[in-house]
């Protein structure tokens, strides 16, 4: 799995201005990070308007340079989840730094997520504890959207239940699974990570199998009755209610 990958997202009812912020604040961050004349331009790899979410991805002719940004980063997130501050940075990255940890005053959270790996920053006064995302194996159901393979395969699944997207990353060779996918629904399987105090799925890693469903056809649920046969002789579920109503 390439890791050339920086998301960053912003929590909660986020407004115009905290939206611009949070952006400047992650432009700084991510050119603090990037060695002067290391020749890796960031481009926007998805931007999610519902959740405030932008993914950025690192282009380079040394992907060694962008993997130690990535990983920088992701020490970065780890530490601010605990409200410690980021060893061993420079001044410029450590004062970048603190700029995305104050967003959290106004966002419910800020979140970041690399190809291996997600932090929380929650509100200042909440329990670190809860910073660590919950990670189980299991599947998603939804629709897949924003399919990529610049230096890896990753694509978004918008989940049934919350209609977030959810970022899903294929190890290398599983992009055959993909062909044809996009705009389908899918129940996509593997290791799952979600926010800590919601629930909601955040990301798919180490994944398992895609699997496409078939469409719902409108009206369909009107066949579901009688599905299930009355033995003979058995009573009428209305009669059933009725009886259970006036014991």
């Amino acid at each position: 799995m390439a890791k050339n990958t920086l998301t960053f997202e912003l929590g909660g009812r986020v407004e115009i201005t905290e939206f611009v912020n949070g952006i400047a604040a992650f432009r700084r961050l991510v050119v603090a990070l990037t060695p002067r004349n290391a020749g890796v331009a960031w481009v926007v790899e998805d931007l999610q308007p519902g959740s405030a979410l932008v993914t950025l991805r690192g282009e380079s002719d040394d992907p060694v340079v962008v993997e130690r940004i990535v990983d920088d980063y992701e020490r970065i997130g780890a530490a601010l989840s605990w409200h410690e501050d980021p060893p061993q940075l420079s001044r410029r990255a450590l004062s970048a730094s603190h700029a995305v940890r104050d967003l959290s005053g106004a966002a419910d959270y800020v979140r970041f997520e690399t190809p291996d790996i997600e932090h929380t920053i929650y509100r200042n006064g909440h329990n670190s504890n809860r910073a660590a995302a919950r990670v189980s194996i299991g599947a998603i159901t939804g629709t897949i959207q924003t399919l990529s393979n610049r230096g890896g395969l990753r694509f978004n699944l918008y989940d049934t239940l919350h209609d977030k997207a959810v970022a899903c990353y294929l190890a290398p060779g599983q992009e055959e699974m993909m062909r044809e996918a996009w705009g389908q629904r899918a129940r996509v399987s593997g290791k799952i990570s979600r926010e800590a105090s919601t629930g909601r799925p955040t990301a798919i890693r180490n994944i398992m199998s895609v699997t496409m469903l078939q469409g719902v056809e409108p009206g369909s649920y009107r066949r579901a009755r009688g599905a299930i046969s009355r033995p003979p002789g058995a009573i009428l579920a209305e009669e059933a209610i009725r009886r259970l109503r006036d014991a």
